[in-house]
């Protein structure tokens, strides 16, 4: 695989909270807005889920609203110690992260690594075998965590794969 990549794309912004409901009830008072989709259990493919280097067994409720092109996910976490619940404990509910998309997940990590800047939170998705996800810590650097997915990749990889047929 190359080991270059686009400009990393914005896709997302994630909200973490201690009740999913009442948020989602004052995003429709606030705002007017409902969400196009909650999930109950996420991440809910099968497979080791890790934080800061461990195998964790975390989960959360989300809501995911689409505002002007913009992904807003709300979550609420539960069952185990993950960056969500750790952000809960350290500053109660806010905006968690920004989530950013990229044609070479491999690469781009490579280069948020070579900058400092570690990988801390990923485990396994339903949507694709070659769709990854993780949470950087680039706190101190951005000001947020950044979350980094490569739907881009897997549509390149799905499009080359139809090709072929």
């Amino acid at each position: 695989m190359s080991e270059s990549y686009s400009k990393p794309k914005l896709i997302q912004v994630g909200l973490v909270v201690r009740d999913l409901d009442k948020t989602m009830e004052q995003f429709k008072i606030l705002l007017g807005a409902e969400p196009n989709r909650v999930i109950e259990k996420s991440p809910a493919a099968p497979g080791p889920k890790y934080y800061l280097g461990e195998e964790r067994d975390f989960y959360q409720r989300a809501a995911l609203y689409q505002m002007n092109g913009i992904e807003f996910e709300i979550l609420q976490p539960y069952n185990d110690r993950s960056a969500l619940t750790d952000f809960l404990d350290e500053h109660g509910d806010g905006i968690h992260h920004v989530a950013f998309d990229t044609d070479n997940f491999d690469a781009f990590e490579k280069h948020l690594n070579e900058n400092g800047v570690q990988l801390i939170q990923t485990g396994p998705n339903s949507r694709h075998p070659a769709l990854k996800w993780g949470f950087f810590n680039t706190n101190d650097k951005l000001g947020t965590m950044i979350e980094v997915t490569n739907f881009e990749e897997v549509a390149k990889l799905e499009a080359h794969e139809k090709e072929k047929k």
